[in-house]
C-alpha cells in the first residue's frame, strides 16, 4: 500500500510537472537576430512603412504614466507567479494563437493563483514573447486621444511580430501611425515631456538616416524634441537600453554600475555622467540612481529590466547576493511604490543580463487616462507676491471634471497638508496659488485631479510618498524691476514672460535645449517682455549679458 502511495505522489508530482513546463515551449527565435535576420538588416530599412504623422502636438506617454493593463505573450517568457502578480492589480492581456490554446491556459491560470476575472486573450498570431520588442508606442495626440506609433521592428523574419501592433491597435480601438523607422521597444524609453533615449543601434539599423532626420521622424510621430542617442555600455550583443537603463520619471533615472575593474566601468560612468550634467524637461539636472549590474556568465544582474505598472514596479531578480542591494535602490528612488521581487520558476526561460521581464512585457494606456501635465517649481526660486502653479488636466475618458476635487496639496516647512484650488484659466489649463510664502520656506506640493469616471491622479504619479519640492529665496520680485535682481516670471510661461533684467544689462540671449540660439536682443529695459507662442514646449536657457562683462544664465519652462 505505501508503495502504491509513493508511486501516486511521484506520477502527481511529475503531471505537475509536466503540466508546467508544457505551458513554457521554447519560441522558434532567439531573442538576438539570428543570422540571417543579421544579413538583412543591412537593407531592412528599406522596407519601412509610413502613414501620414498624427494631428499635433504629440506627447509620447512614459511607461510610469497613468496605465488600464499589461500585455503578454502565450507560451510563456514570465513565471506564472508574475502573471499571477499582475492581475491581482490591473487588466491582464494574454496574446494567443491559435485560438484554442487559450482553453488550456485558463486550467493552468485558475490553478496556479492567477485572478481570472483580470484576463483576457487576444488571439494574434506571434512569433515570440517578447512583447515589449515589437508592442505598442502609445501616444497622446492633437486630438486629445491616446493613439499607437508603430515602427518596422529590426528583426526581419519575425512577420507575426511585426504585425501584431496594428491588431492590438484594433482591439484597442486606437488610431494607429506608422513612423518610417526600423526600432524595438526594449530600446526606447520616453519621460512624457518630449525626451526619449536609444542606443546608437538605432543609427546602425536606419542607416539612410541622420541623427538629425531621426530626431525629426521622432518629433513628428511622437513629439520627442529631445533625442538622447547613447553608447551602450554593456557591450553585448542585444545593445537594448533597458538592459542598464531606465527612466523612474521626468527627472530620475536608474543606470546600472559595474565594479571598476571591468573593462566597462569607463562606458558606464561616462553614461551615468552624460544623464547627471543634462537637464530634465523640468529645469533641473537628474537625479541619477545606480544599481549594482556586474553580469557575467555565472550570475545574472537584470535589475534595470523592471516593469512599472502604476504604484507598483517588478523588479527581476537573479538569486544572488545583490537582490536585496537593487531592491533597496528602488525603494530609495520610488519611494511610495510597491517593489515587487520576481525570480523565475524552475520552468519559465532564465532571467538573463540581457532579457528579462520587461522585455517580455508591455504596460497598455489606459485610453480614458486623466492626463495632467505641469511643470513644476522646484529648486531655489525668486518668487513675485503671488505664486502661481500651471497645469493642463484633461479628461480623456470624456466625462467631466470633478471641481471641487481639483486641488494642489502643499505643506510648508514639512507642516501639515493644506489645499488650494486649482481654477480653470480656459481650455484644459489651471492655475493656483500659494498663499502667504516667505522666503527660506520650504514647500512641498502635488497635484490632484479626479473626473466623474471615478479616476483619480496625482502630479507627481505618488503624491504625497514623493512630492514636488522648492524652496523661497525671496517674494515679490516683480516690485524690484529697478533693483539688480534677475528673475523670469511667470516661470513656467505659456505664451509670453517677463525677464526682469539688472540696471546695467547689455544683452538677452536664449537658447534652445540642443544649443540654437532662438532670441537675440540688445534693447534690454529693466522688465523686458517677451512672446514665446511660436516656440515648442520644454527647456530653454536665458543668458544675460552686463555691461561689466558679467553673464548671468537662467532656465525657463514652456509649457503649452
Amino acid at each position: 500500500m505505501k508503495k502504491f502511495l509513493v508511486a501516486l505522489i511521484v506520477g502527481f508530482v511529475t503531471f505537475s510537472a509536466f503540466a508546467q513546463a508544457e505551458h513554457y515551449t521554447k519560441p522558434a527565435f532567439p531573442h538576438h537576430a539570428t543570422a540571417e535576420e543579421r544579413q538583412m538588416l543591412g537593407t531592412w530599412y528599406r522596407n519601412v512603412q509610413f502613414s501620414a504623422p498624427p494631428t499635433g502636438p504629440v506627447s509620447a506617454i512614459a511607461e510610469f504614466q497613468p496605465m488600464a493593463g499589461v500585455m503578454i505573450a502565450y507560451p510563456l517568457g514570465i513565471p506564472v507567479t508574475l502573471v499571477s502578480e499582475l492581475s491581482m492589480i490591473t487588466k491582464v492581456k494574454v496574446l494567443v494563437y491559435p485560438a484554442s490554446d487559450s482553453n488550456s491556459v485558463k486550467s493552468y491560470f485558475a490553478s496556479s493563483g492567477v485572478n481570472m476575472d483580470n484576463i483576457a486573450f487576444w488571439v494574434i498570431n506571434h512569433d515570440s514573447y517578447w512583447t515589449r520588442d515589437y508592442g505598442p508606442w502609445f501616444i497622446l495626440d492633437g486630438n486629445d486621444q491616446i493613439a499607437v506609433t508603430d515602427f518596422t521592428y529590426n528583426r526581419p523574419n519575425r512577420p507575426h511580430d511585426n504585425a501584431a501592433m496594428e491588431s492590438i491597435a484594433n482591439l484597442m480601438g486606437l488610431n494607429r501611425y506608422e513612423m518610417p523607422m526600423v526600432q524595438t521597444g526594449g530600446n526606447y524609453m520616453t519621460d512624457g515631456y518630449g525626451t526619449a533615449a536609444s542606443t546608437t543601434l538605432l543609427l546602425t539599423e536606419n542607416p539612410n538616416q541622420t541623427a538629425s532626420s531621426l530626431q525629426a521622424i521622432a518629433g513628428n510621430y511622437l513629439g520627442i524634441t529631445n533625442y538622447m542617442l547613447l553608447d551602450d555600455p554593456l557591450n553585448d550583443y542585444i545593445e537594448h537600453i533597458d538592459c542598464w537603463g531606465k527612466f523612474l520619471d521626468v527627472d530620475k533615472v536608474l543606470i546600472g554600475q559595474v565594479p571598476a575593474s571591468d573593462s566597462r566601468y569607463s562606458e558606464y560612468e561616462a553614461v551615468a555622467s552624460t544623464f547627471a550634467n543634462a537637464l530634465t524637461p523640468w529645469g533641473n539636472h537628474y537625479q541619477v540612481f545606480r544599481v549594482y549590474t556586474p553580469g557575467g556568465w555565472s550570475y545574472t544582474t537584470p535589475y534595470t529590466n523592471s516593469l512599472i505598472l502604476n504604484d507598483h514596479v517588478f523588479v527581476p531578480i537573479g538569486g544572488n547576493q545583490w537582490d536585496n542591494a537593487a531592491l533597496a535602490v528602488y525603494q530609495q528612488a520610488m519611494p511610495g511604490y510597491t517593489i515587487v521581487p520576481i525570480s523565475k520558476n524552475n520552468y519559465s526561460p532564465e532571467w538573463e543580463n540581457t532579457d528579462a521581464l520587461h522585455c517580455r512585457t508591455h504596460e497598455l494606456a489606459d485610453p480614458g487616462m486623466l492626463y495632467i501635465k505641469h511643470y513644476p517649481l522646484l529648486g531655489s526660486l525668486d518668487l513675485p507676491s503671488t505664486t502661481t502653479l500651471q497645469a493642463e488636466i484633461k479628461a480623456l475618458s470624456g466625462n467631466p471634471l470633478v471641481s471641487d476635487s481639483l486641488l494642489v496639496y502643499y505643506r510648508t516647512n514639512n507642516g501639515s497638508w493644506q489645499t488650494t484650488p486649482l481654477v480653470g484659466v480656459g481650455g484644459a489649463n489651471f492655475e493656483a496659488s500659494f498663499p502667504g510664502l516667505q522666503a527660506g520656506d520650504v514647500v512641498d506640493y502635488y497635484i490632484f485631479a479626479k473626473d466623474e469616471s471615478g479616476r483619480r491622479e496625482c502630479h507627481p504619479y505618488i503624491g504625497a510618498a514623493d512630492p514636488h519640492q522648492f524652496t523661497v529665496l525671496s517674494v515679490g520680485v516683480e516690485d524690484h524691476a529697478t533693483s539688480n535682481t534677475i528673475a523670469l516670471y511667470p516661470n513656467p510661461c505659456s505664451r509670453q514672460f517677463t525677464v526682469n533684467c539688472p540696471k546695467n544689462a547689455q544683452s538677452i540671449e536664449i537658447f534652445d535645449l540642443a544649443g540654437n540660439l532662438i532670441y537675440n536682443t540688445t534693447d534690454c529695459e529693466t522688465t523686458t517682455l517677451i512672446n514665446t507662442s511660436g516656440w515648442s514646449t520644454g527647456l530653454y536657457l536665458v543668458r544675460i549679458t552686463d555691461k561689466g562683462g558679467s553673464v548671468h544664465n537662467r532656465k525657463l519652462v514652456k509649457k503649452y
